[in-house]
């Protein structure tokens, strides 16, 4: 699929399926990382919501190993974000950078059924989108194994979802698969009835303004911001930091000359 047939059917039908975007190797490698995250956990998220009590979850992929990052990297990742997330006006950056964000990202194998919902936070109408996901596929999901349900189209209701809606699709994938959907679609799982997991990346990506639900540029380590391009700290949001007030900064957009690790300036 080229970005033109990628971008209309995600305006069209509000998500869409980039078939084998990642080599096996690649997956194998990335879900033996997942696996290795998940063993270290050694707490029970606070805050934790019942319907999510059989899910495994690794969140924060982005404090736990660089080359989750870098997976991110894919050029048509970053093109498709470009294309729907990017502010034109957003002149502290040269038009041909990337300043979206990334708002979320964990790595997820769902158990529970989860109802239908939108990650936009609040319905609207129009073209422009602000939040999307990327669903990096690393095991194959099918409707035994609770695989994606979503309603077509329903990124253009500008309605909440409504949980009795029958006319959904299961989305069916296998590893190496990018699942790509609009934050206003109405999309759940169905329940994982197998016993075997379906690992899963989900990144959430946003224009630059949105809130990002962990504050990153805070808890990012350090050997990991070293390794960092350009264009990785300003998706993490090094380039959109909120200041604590005037004695700081005088606003939330940054240069690429003003990126560092030492946030005082603006935390102070």
């Amino acid at each position: 699929m080229n970005l033109k047939k990628i971008t209309s059917k995600i305006e069209k039908d509000g998500y869409t399926i980039i078939k084998r975007a990642f080599s096996k190797k690649k997956i194998n490698f990335i879900l033996d990382l997942v696996k290795k995250e998940h063993t270290k956990i050694k707490f029970k998220y606070k805050g934790l919501p019942k319907r999510d009590s059989s899910d495994l979850i690794v969140y924060n992929l982005q404090n736990k190993n660089y080359e989750f990052l870098r997976i991110l990297s894919n050029p048509l990742i970053q093109k498709v974000c470009k294309y729907f997330l990017n502010d034109n006006f957003f002149r502290l950056i040269k038009k041909d950078k990337p300043n979206f964000i990334l708002n979320y990202y964990n790595a997820r194998s769902s158990g529970n059924k989860l109802d239908l919902h939108i990650d936009s936070y609040m319905p609207y109408l129009g073209k422009k989108i602000f939040l999307m996901q990327f669903a990096i596929i690393l095991e194959d999901q099918f409707s035994n194994n609770g695989c994606t349900i979503l309603k077509p189209k329903s990124h253009l209701s500008g309605k909440f979802t409504n949980r009795n809606e029958k006319k959904l699709k299961k989305i069916k994938s296998h590893a190496g698969d990018i699942v790509i959907w609009d934050s206003r679609i109405w999309h759940g799982t169905e329940k994982n009835t197998s016993k075997k997991t379906r690992w899963s990346l989900i990144a959430t990506f946003s224009s630059w303004w949105v809130k990002q639900s962990m504050d990153m540029t805070k808890s990012l380590p350090k050997k990991i911001f070293n390794k960092l391009s350009i264009n990785e700290k300003i998706l993490l949001g090094y380039c959109s930091i909120i200041p604590r007030d005037e004695t700081g900064a005088i606003r939330t957009k940054r240069s690429l000359n003003e990126i560092s690790y030492n946030l005082q300036d603006y935390y102070k």
